[in-house]
């Protein structure tokens, strides 16, 4: 179902195209124009290739300095960054990691990280400098501190990593468990406090089996949280109809 839908969707987009290249084509050239409109509506750096404007990374590669910093109810030292690194996501926009943002390198919540696996690879350490920038623990003194909405900081964060050259299927993998289990600042109608955590886990591992079986987009997989917060909340431990979420949108 989600093949049929991308195949359809860059069908009418090219027909759109070819319909304006008689206009615009005439200016700036058809393979230009097609190449430059392609990449204004992609829906994230996995689909729009790296340029000078858009997914792509100011700085880096990440690096450390100072002395560790402990961290209350974490038994492992978090460390500041000394150099500002500034991404660029798909729309253009630009996210801000400043200098002293402390970061584990990890950034997945972890009571996932049995799950997801090895947190900390070098193709992550960027991306989760970026997303603790805006809502990990011990930088609430930052200026960029959840002064974005929660679901785009965690998008910026799953576009970071595809561009840090993690593979797609991985990111995802990350990308819903910073959206199941990271912090709801500006929505506190879906927030998940008090969810038992083996509910947590175990739907995160239901979540984990279809994306490796359907490889959604994405907007699935925040369509899936989205149905699926219900149950959570009132405490519905029950599996998925995976023949009914296989579009989460019911599209």
């Amino acid at each position: 179902m989600t093949k049929t839908r991308i195949i359809s969707g860059r069908a009418l987009g090219a027909c759109a195209l070819m319909a304006a290249a008689g206009v615009a084509g005439a200016v700036i050239g058809l393979p230009e124009y097609i190449a430059r409109t392609a990449i204004q509506v992609a829906e994230s750096c996995l689909d729009a290739p790296e340029d000078e404007t858009r997914c792509r990374f100011v700085g880096g590669p990440l690096q450390m300095a100072g002395a560790p910093v402990f961290l209350e109810n974490f038994h492992h030292a978090f460390l500041p960054t000394s150099a500002k690194i500034d991404f660029l996501d798909a729309k253009g926009e630009t996210w801000t990691a400043p200098p002293q943002t402390l970061t584990d390198g990890a950034t997945i919540p972890p009571i996932f990280a049995p799950l997801v696996g090895d947190r900390q690879s070098r193709e992550y350490l960027m991306a989760a400098a970026l997303h603790d920038a805006y809502c990990g623990v011990g930088n609430e003194g930052l200026e960029t501190w959840q002064t974005r909405p929660r679901e785009e900081v965690h998008r910026m964060f799953y576009e970071a990593l595809i561009v840090n050259g993690t593979p797609p299927q991985k990111a995802k993998l990350m990308f819903a468990a910073v959206y199941l289990g990271g912090p709801r600042w500006d929505d506190p109608e879906r927030s998940l406090e008090g969810v038992d955590e083996a509910a947590l886990i175990e739907e995160m591992k239901w979540c984990l089996d279809w994306i490796a079986e359907n490889n959604p987009s994405a907007d699935e997989i925040e369509a899936w949280m989205r149905k699926r917060e219900g149950a959570l909340k009132a405490s519905i431990v029950a599996g998925p109809d995976y023949a009914d979420t296989a579009d989460p949108r019911g599209q």
